[in-house]
């Protein structure tokens, strides 16, 4: 699947009703669009924009027939700065997932990741590896997602986004954030201080409630 995810900061004084109801019909009346899904991110998501906006596509194909079609108007209302102060946005091809079960409704997180100082190819495909495995050592994250981005805009040009969901908040600000594997070992690729270090310190960080699992694993579960 192809994909597509925006994080929007919506204009001082905005009709955000204009907003989502312009950009879901965009989504809404063609047919290159399997799903889309706009949610309000939470009050919790510092500088993490007012809503994610996310697409999903057959394949790059059909995300370019959009583009050409319906997605005019959607940049149209993204580029009116009467609604929408900022845009940082990606599109990609699913990478590697994984699931430790079902997931239904909960909290989706997702992390924009610029890697502009990395080595090499090899330090590159080390980081995406140990991204991965957060998954499996840390219990709060139920479904994750590591994808190489295809096409990037907003604050940086973001080489990667990194997405999890939650069956609550707390299995990320807790379970997440405060467990020892992400800030004694995975944090070293953020850290200017670290020898390891290779990533824009600038993050796009947000996060959102979601009433259908947008994370679907290899192997299905």
């Amino acid at each position: 699947m192809f994909r597509v995810a925006k994080v929007l900061t919506a204009a001082e004084g905005a009709d955000t009703t204009a907003l989502i109801d312009g950009l879901s019909l965009t989504a809404g009346k063609s047919q290159y669009v399997l799903r889309s899904r706009l949610e309000p991110t939470l009050p919790e998501a510092a500088a993490g924009g007012d809503y994610i906006w996310q697409l999903q596509f057959a394949g790059e194909p059909e995300y370019r027939a959009w583009l050409d079609d319906a997605g005019r108007e959607a940049a149209s209302i993204l580029n009116d700065a009467a609604l929408v102060r900022h845009v940082d946005a990606v599109s990609y091809e699913e990478g590697r997932a994984g699931s430790k079960r079902p997931l239904d409704r909960g909290v989706y997180r997702l992390l924009l990741i610029n890697v502009n100082k990395a080595p090499n190819a090899a330090a590159v495909a080390q980081f995406e590896h140990e991204t991965y495995e957060m998954g499996s050592y840390i219990p709060g994250i139920v479904r994750w997602r590591i994808s190489r981005v295809q096409e990037a805009s907003g604050a940086r040009p973001w080489t990667h986004i990194w997405e999890q969901e939650y069956q609550d908040l707390d299995g990320l600000l807790k379970s997440y954030m405060l467990h020892p594997h992400h800030w004694g070992w995975i944090n070293r690729w953020y850290d200017p201080e670290c020898v390891e270090h290779m990533i824009d310190n600038h993050l796009c960080h947000s996060f959102c409630n979601f009433q259908q699992s947008v994370i679907e694993p290899e192997n299905g579960s």
